[in-house]
């Protein structure tokens, strides 16, 4: 992984994206300067996302304002009563993690045994034109259920006797 780090920072270097701060001077070890190219991409990817966010909406207006700010206006626009990122200690391996990200991780992963599940119920009952059945995650095809639900089949045979 390191070195793939060092390729990308010397492809970077290469082409004018960045430099080694004060580099002239043997540098500062992980501060890097944008170089010409570096700062044009940054502009027009700051030039881009104002677009997108501001002009493109007729209730957003746009500011430029200093971040150090008095704690009333930060109460007031909401980021201090309303902003948090909830973190889980884990007091064995001694790592904090955001409760967001283990939750999606989590989701990740039954998604994928839904998946494989419902693989499994295809390669076991085959994959006729038969029924079909919505298991939350999108439209899945199956088999005729008189194929696969002997209790449907029973009680439709149970109705043409007596009806």
């Amino acid at each position: 992984m390191e070195d793939q780090f060092k390729k990308v920072i010397a492809h970077a270097k290469e082409y004018g994206f960045v430099f080694q701060s004060s580099e002239i001077y043997d540098g500062l070890s992980a501060v890097y300067d944008y170089g010409q190219n570096g700062s044009l991409l940054k502009n027009n990817i700051r030039e881009y996302w104002w677009k997108s966010m501001v002009q493109m909406h007729e209730n957003i207006v746009g500011i430029d304002a200093a971040i150090f700010m008095h704690p009333t206006t930060w109460k007031a626009s909401g980021h201090v009563d309303a902003f948090n990122d909830p973190l889980i200690d884990n007091k064995d391996s001694k790592k904090r993690y955001r409760a967001d990200v283990l939750i999606e991780d989590y989701v990740g992963k039954l998604d994928t045994k839904i998946e494989k599940e419902v693989k499994k119920v295809l390669d076991d009952y085959g994959r006729g034109e038969g029924h079909i059945f919505n298991l939350g995650h999108g439209i899945t095809q199956f088999t005729d259920p008189d194929k696969v639900d002997l209790m449907l089949q029973t009680i439709r045979e149970y109705s043409k006797q007596y009806h």
